[in-house]
């Protein structure tokens, strides 16, 4: 079971929707992100050590990734993207691949008709490429993309869309993300949220947005949502 980290009985009377971040949370996308960092550093002619500084900012648009990450260097924006796109992500995403036991886990809580959403920082025609690619198409409503929004996260707005597409009230939500952009989210939206520690991001930089859980992997996820999410007559 996922660690609970305050008390969470009386949720699950609530909750009605799950909502999914992607990178980091649903998939393990760091390959295919530390291949095209590393192409872009190697264009640029910078050293690969600022990989570290650029995964500081996995989990926001990447255009703000690269501004928080090179800003300071004197390089310009449209020169850091242009090198960092000119990867070829789409013909290198054999390198992303679903976490150990998520799919698994997505076709048994669509088979308890549980409804499931996405809030993600990654563009919408990268997302539906990946989405068919992995056999998810149709399985999330709405998916929210920046393509969408005026503001990306940690920005509420994305939550915000996902809840007014079920007509939802803040709390019957969840939010499951890897990092503490996702947290601080739900947070702000007033979306209780749980903590994955598969990602990019350990357990001690979410904590401070209160989760309602840490799972470590998706074992550990599983049985966090299941309580979360009992059959009708455990309830």
């Amino acid at each position: 079971m996922g660690v609970p980290l305050i008390g969470w009985r009386g949720w699950e009377a609530l909750l009605k929707l799950i909502v999914w971040d992607f990178d980091g949370t649903l998939v393990d996308s760091r390959p295919l992100i530390e291949a095209g960092m590393t192409h872009a550093l190697d264009k640029l002619g910078l050293p690969r050590t600022l990989m570290q500084e650029w995964l500081k900012y996995v989990g926001l648009p990447v255009e703000v990734g690269i501004q928080r990450s090179f800003g300071s260097l004197g390089l310009s924006f449209d020169e850091v993207l242009k090198a960092y796109r000119g990867f070829g992500h789409a013909e290198h995403e054999g390198l992303l691949r679903a976490f150990p036991g998520m799919d698994d886990l997505l076709s048994e809580l669509a088979q308890k008709g549980i409804p499931m959403a996405l809030a993600t920082s990654k563009r919408t025609l990268p997302l539906l490429r990946q989405l068919e690619r992995l056999g998810w198409t149709g399985r999330f409503d709405p998916i929210i993309t920046p393509d969408q929004v005026t503001h990306g996260k940690p920005h509420p707005e994305s939550l915000e869309r996902c809840l007014a597409a079920h007509d939802l009230k803040p709390e019957e939500a969840v939010m499951v993300g890897d990092t503490p952009f996702d947290m601080e989210m739900a947070q702000r939206a007033g979306v209780p949220r749980v903590a994955v520690g598969h990602g990019f991001y350990d357990q001690a930089s979410m904590m401070d947005y209160t989760p309602l859980a840490f799972a470590p992997d998706t074992q550990a996820l599983r049985a966090t949502l299941l309580e979360l999410f009992p059959a009708p007559e455990a309830q």
